[in-house]
């Protein structure tokens, strides 16, 4: 008797052992987000990719990462969700990263992001002239573009003489300068591509930029952002069609 009850204590606990181990883990609700990042300075040269920190955007308790010196980073046990993710580091633009879906244990940024210093070339002097359908611009920056030094412009097109970089109907490309002063002569094809018709009076206003803008599109606000742009410039010009 004294055995069977022994057996019987036995029996019991390894189905209980079993149950246990054959009980699947609770479905993760978190998991880690990974990345990495490519830093220059406000032209094409590399920089250490070191010590850019890496947050989840909108999140308490904070969740952020400090880049490696390869540019890596990991921020762990991020809650499930859809977030941005905001990259920055003292002496350049604050970039973010939106839209990142945030399902499993591991989510990899594979879209490597290219990050570049704030500019430090100012513009002193704008000028607009029209001719025909075009417009030829004369831009004069601190310090002058050269082929040894280049430097690097944006212009913003507007409606109204308040045009700037947060508040423009249309934007340019980047454009190197080599040259002091700097003159662009926009088409009215380009100026089509960009957004603006070329009649009445078109406002220009151009800033110091750097080769990697950092830029991104506000998803609030729809509208591109531009954080390594040198706010020191000259107000607005315009032409009259």
């Amino acid at each position: 008797m004294k055995k069977l009850n022994i057996l019987l204590i036995a029996s019991c606990f390894l189905i209980s052992c079993n149950s246990t181990s054959n009980t699947p883990d609770p479905d993760p609700t978190s998991g880690d987000i990974t990345g990495s990042v490519l830093l220059f300075d406000e032209g094409i040269a590399n920089q250490s990719p070191s010590g850019m920190k890496v947050t989840v955007e909108n999140l308490t308790p904070e969740k952020s990462a400090i880049t490696d010196n390869s540019g890596k980073f990991s921020i762990p046990d991020v809650p499930f969700g859809t977030y941005a993710l905001v990259y920055e580091k003292t002496g350049f633009g604050v970039f973010k990263k939106t839209g990142i879906e945030h399902t499993s244990a591991a989510t990899p940024i594979t879209d490597i992001p290219s990050l570049g210093q704030l500019s430090t070339t100012s513009v002193t002097e704008l000028s607009a002239t029209p001719s025909g359908k075009t417009i030829q611009t004369s831009v004069t920056t601190s310090p002058p573009g050269n082929n040894a030094n280049r430097r690097y412009v944006r212009f913003f097109f507007g409606d109204t003489p308040d045009v700037s970089s947060t508040k423009y109907k249309a934007f340019s490309p980047i454009y190197v300068v080599q040259d002091a002063p700097y003159t662009r002569v926009f088409t009215e094809a380009e100026l089509n591509q960009f957004g603006i018709t070329v009649t009445g009076t078109i406002h220009i206003r151009a800033y110091g930029e750097s080769f990697f803008s950092n830029s991104y599109v506000d998803p609030q606000t729809q509208k591109t952002i531009f954080p390594n742009l040198n706010p020191t410039t000259v107000g607005a010009v315009s032409v009259s069609f």
